[in-house]
């Protein structure tokens, strides 16, 4: 059986070489006047839980696999009180309470309904590695009304393995042991960022994540292909990449986004903010003063 520790990097750096034909996601959308888009007041999402701090425009935080929103609070505290951050931490991550899957569905529609019923205009979706597969996937499919940008952090748009790579995957998380899981969460998370200290306080709160949540999240991220479909995403966009290898496919996979750009920081990590927060907040605030003519 394949290390945890290879399993956990293949997934949140996207580095598995597609080995088998794509799938594309399942139609579960409903249309935009369905119930998964109507604005209900009072909505609770059972997909994720959220802290909201600040006030002013939207911002809409979405972490990585098995990770707490926590790990966004020096980007939260840099942008200051002019935004309106929402912080997510996804159902079966970080001990939050799981739901059945498929987890990033679910969050894509409940993240919908969320941003009518709180009345956000003009979000900005903020999506980190899982999250960022999150936020393409919820960039191509919502109604234009509901974002006003995307912000895809070091992320692809999924589908990176055959049936017996996406079993494999999910197996292996599943059947991790309780001794062996906190050991790789730190070996592996410590070298997806330059500044491995700054990740020391997160590894006790990812180790409470859900190990079936976690495989099966993985298992829908690799077969959930929406790469052919990023043309349909009409909101701004900006890709914030990693200093590494995986720049080349990161561009080529947002390059038929219609209103994009991509901004490498330099000498980062996959945690692109442990790295360089100045430099990340400062392209994130830019990026979001530039889409203000679209909130009007």
């Amino acid at each position: 059986m394949r290390s945890l520790l290879l399993v956990t990097a293949l997934l949140i750096a996207s580095a598995l070489a597609a080995c088998g034909g794509k799938a594309h996601p399942a139609s579960d959308d409903d249309g935009e006047d369905s119930g998964v888009f109507v604005n209900q007041a009072g909505f609770e999402p059972t997909s994720f839980s959220v802290e909201v701090h600040g006030k002013g425009r939207p911002v809409i935080f979405i972490p990585g696999l098995g990770c707490p929103g926590t790990m966004f609070d020096d980007v939260v505290q840099k942008l200051g009180d002019g935004y309106q951050s929402h912080v997510l931490t996804l159902a079966g991550f970080a001990g939050v309470k799981p739901i059945k899957p498929p987890l990033a569905a679910k969050v894509r529609k409940e993240l919908i309904r969320y941003i009518r019923s709180n009345k956000l205009e003009s979000a900005i979706i903020v999506g980190h590695s899982f999250g960022g597969f999150i936020a393409y996937w919820v960039g191509e499919t919502a109604p234009r009304d509901v974002i006003g940008g995307l912000v895809i952090v070091d992320a692809g748009p999924g589908g990176i393995a055959n049936d017996e790579e996406a079993r494999l995957l999910r197996n292996t998380w599943a059947q991790a042991g309780d001794d062996e899981l906190p050991v790789q969460i730190r070996t592996t998370f410590s070298y997806m960022t330059r500044s491995p200290k700054k990740m020391e306080p997160y590894f006790d709160a990812i180790a409470k994540s859900d190990r079936q949540t976690i495989g099966d999240a993985i298992y829908e991220f690799v077969k959930t292909d929406i790469a052919d479909e990023v043309e349909r995403i009409k909101a701004p966009a900006l890709v914030v990449l990693a200093d590494g290898g995986l720049q080349g496919r990161y561009r080529a996979e947002a390059a038929a986004i219609p209103n994009h750009e991509v901004v490498v920081l330099r000498g980062t990590g996959h945690f692109v903010w442990f790295d360089d927060l100045d430099g990340f907040t400062k392209t994130l605030d830019t990026f979001i003063r530039s889409t203000d003519e679209h909130s009007n």
